[in-house]
């Protein structure tokens, strides 16, 4: 089959729905399926290395071809001019190339059948006018799927659509554990945006270390505007391989983000046997207290600080939640995701 897997915004975004689909399109290849990407635009990398840079920032051993429909870096991503641009651009595309079925990240206009909605998660607080304008959408795709539980719950609730769960894909032969002795007194933090709330894990860190836990907190993600904390460093830009690197030799992660439809960090973490340390916005059906994590029924950093010191200073119950969480993720399989996507594909066209 030939499968156009499309991002409605930037290609170049370091987020979980390009990890998605760089895993989906590696995995559908590699089961013999024609992939290629179509996204709407890019910035911060040349157009001429798009495909090189995206094969590499994500781990991948096998390059996936990649269309634009904006020939020139964007700035801003007004939802009118994209949703024109797909409208247009997006269906000749599409049809130009004889793609047999189109997965669409998101919700877009798009004049292409059969065509498949993943929906990675909702808005916030969405406004009345997005509400409508993506119930509307969703009438015109053939089927709509959920990344969670959680986010078919949500959707549910917001727009009174039905859509069948499919998890998130995941590369475990990317990962290396390390033994606890092995480990640094390390936990990282990935995500900058606000509802990744950094500043609570910031927070945080410097509790302990007040407390004497000589423990570094790493910040991963876009630069953030911060001042200089001791004990405190930020990494930007990093590949897969280096911040699966840091994940796999650090004690934790901490995670007290807003919102989480399922969370591609947790599951990271996971695979490096790095025990986790989530507000209650992580869906319990990737974190169960106690057994493959902590969940933290708060954004008050010194609640995230004591449930630290816990873990770090307890090593029976760091060896548990680690030894879970390794049995836990190998769920995800990225080969095994890949086939479902083929399958529900196969049954559409």
């Amino acid at each position: 089959m030939r499968i156009a897997l499309i991002r409605r915004e930037f290609i170049t975004h370091l987020d979980g729905v390009n990890r998605f689909i760089a895993l989906l399109g590696e995995g559908l290849r590699i089961l013999g399926h024609e992939v290629e990407i179509i996204s709407w635009c890019y910035r911060g990398v040349d157009r001429e290395r798009l495909e090189k840079w995206f094969k590499e920032i994500h781990g991948l051993d096998i390059s996936i071809p990649i269309h634009v429909l904006r020939k020139e870096p964007c700035e801003g991503d007004s939802w009118v001019r994209i949703a024109i641009d797909w409208l247009f651009k997006g269906s000749r595309i599409i049809k130009n190339n004889d793609f047999d079925v189109a997965l669409v990240n998101g919700v877009i206009p798009l004049r292409f059948k059969p065509k498949i909605a993943i929906n990675h998660g909702i808005t916030l607080e969405p406004t009345k006018l997005y509400l409508l304008a993506a119930k509307e959408l969703y009438k015109h795709y053939d089927k709509v799927i959920c990344v969670s539980y959680k986010c078919r719950e949500d959707f549910r609730n917001f727009l009174g659509i039905n859509c069948e769960v499919i998890p998130l894909p995941m590369k475990l032969d990317f990962y290396r554990p390390s033994n606890i002795d092995e480990r640094e007194d390390l936990v990282v933090h990935i995500g900058t945006r606000p509802v990744k709330n950094p500043h609570i894990s910031i927070e945080a860190i410097k509790t302990l270390r007040v407390k004497g836990n000589n423990v570094k907190l790493i910040v991963i993600g876009s630069p953030l505007d911060a001042p200089k904390i001791e004990g405190i460093e930020y990494q930007y830009g990093l590949t897969e391989n280096q911040k699966n690197e840091l994940l796999c030799k650090a004690k934790a992660l901490i995670l007290p983000s807003s919102y989480e439809a399922f969370s591609y960090a947790v599951l990271e973490a996971m695979a490096c046997g790095t025990p986790v340390v989530v507000s209650n916005a992580v869906p319990e059906e990737v974190v169960i207290n106690n057994f493959n994590g902590i969940r933290v029924d708060s954004f008050n950093p010194e609640d995230y600080s004591n449930a630290m010191e816990k873990l770090l200073t307890d090593e029976e119950m760091w060896l548990k939640l680690s030894k879970n969480g390794l049995e836990f993720v190998k769920q995800f399989n990225y080969i095994e995701i890949a086939k479902k996507y083929a399958n529900l594909v196969s049954k559409h066209l």
